[in-house]
């Protein structure tokens, strides 16, 4: 966690839990650490914690089950992959073809690099 940030802390820790679902570290259907292991394994107040996983819960993204914990969703990770692809398409490739324009890098060029860093054959 990042306390420097203007972005609140169960935000960030909301977004480290998104991160882990869509890298697979948090499988679907398999508990998360409990709120209180999180609360000591990133010296966090419970609270924090508890509001990060409401907002997950809210997000359909885990669910609670009673006495058992907390549970990534079936399709968690489906579903984030969808929005971060969408959020990639709209704001990252807009905002790359927009500065590639403003340095005047030509379409064809930065289709060339953006080949290379895949290791496609130019």
């Amino acid at each position: 966690m990042n306390f420097d940030q203007k972005t609140p802390i169960y935000q960030q820790l909301a977004e480290s839990i998104r991160q882990d679902i869509l890298s697979g570290a948090f499988k679907e259907e398999n508990a998360i650490p409990s709120v209180r292991q999180i609360s000591v394994e990133y010296g966090l107040n419970p609270q924090t914690v508890l509001n990060a996983t409401q907002l997950l819960i809210q997000e359909g993204l885990l669910e609670k089950r009673r006495g058992l914990g907390l549970f990534v969703q079936k399709q968690a990770r489906r579903q984030l992959n969808q929005s971060a692809s969408e959020r990639f398409k709209n704001e990252t490739i807009q905002a790359l073809v927009q500065e590639a324009q403003m340095l005047s890098i030509s379409r064809s060029d930065l289709i060339e690099l953006i080949q290379k860093q895949y290791g496609e054959e130019v």
